[in-house]
């Protein structure tokens, strides 16, 4: 389909096709940016699927900026080069088995096309693909939700769910940003979903095989999930 800038043909898709109106789907980390597109569009964009969400603190903690641009920084020098030479040393081993105990809930669902796939595009450009890589590990997408979602409050954009049936929390960290453990702990209980439903944007949940990569491991049942709720 067509882009979601500020032209006047936000509701022209391919061939020039009028689209009544837009659902991004997002996955993980990069829910920030759906929810980010919504909030600036809510008259085009109707509704956000938001699959393998991050628990709530997530959406509602802000990073230091600060913070971030150090981090950024260290792993755009020397530290950051060691880290991707030791990412795809060995045929990406580190690669294999960092997907296998942290995004999915099967190793064998990762088949032989996953890591082949991610060795294409960590070399893409002559490795500079590693940057968009490094800019989410410094947390330059933990910037919170809390101004998109209060922007979205009562009106008609819903947020629908997409979860994995492995239920398995993902115990990677990355080296560069730390959580507020107190704050973590005191929003443990409630879920983004709950959140927006209080905000007035709550959706549906629907359940599918996997973990944390859903599209990979149950494309059937994800791409099924995907048609009901935007059918």
């Amino acid at each position: 389909g067509g882009g979601l800038g500020d032209g006047e043909d936000d509701g022209e898709g391919d061939g020039g096709r009028r689209v009544a109106s837009w659902t991004l789907v997002t996955n993980g980390g990069c829910a920030p940016i759906a929810l980010d597109a919504a909030a600036r569009r809510p008259g085009v964009v109707s509704n956000v699927v938001i699959s393998s969400p991050p628990r709530l603190p997530f959406f509602l903690q802000s990073s230091d900026p600060r913070a971030v641009r150090r981090a950024y920084s260290r792993l755009c020098g020397v530290v950051g080069r060691l880290f991707w030479w030791y990412s795809l040393r060995r045929e990406g081993r580190f690669i294999k088995s960092f997907s296998e105990k942290n995004l999915v809930g099967d190793p064998e669902s990762l088949g032989p096309d996953w890591l082949p796939n991610c060795l294409e595009s960590a070399r893409m450009n002559g490795g500079k693909s590693r940057y968009s890589t490094f800019a989410f590990l410094a947390g330059a997408l933990q910037d919170g939700c809390v101004n998109s979602i209060n922007a979205l409050k009562d009106n008609d954009v819903k947020v629908d769910f997409i979860r994995g049936s492995d239920k398995r929390r993902n115990r990677a960290k990355s080296w560069f940003w730390r959580r507020n453990k107190k704050n973590d702990q005191a929003e443990r209980e409630q879920t983004i979903a709950e959140y927006l439903r209080g905000n007035g944007n709550g959706g549906r949940e629907l359940s599918v095989g996997g973990r944390i990569s859903l599209a990979w491991e149950d494309p059937d049942g994800y791409a099924t999930s995907l048609l009901e709720l935007t059918i």
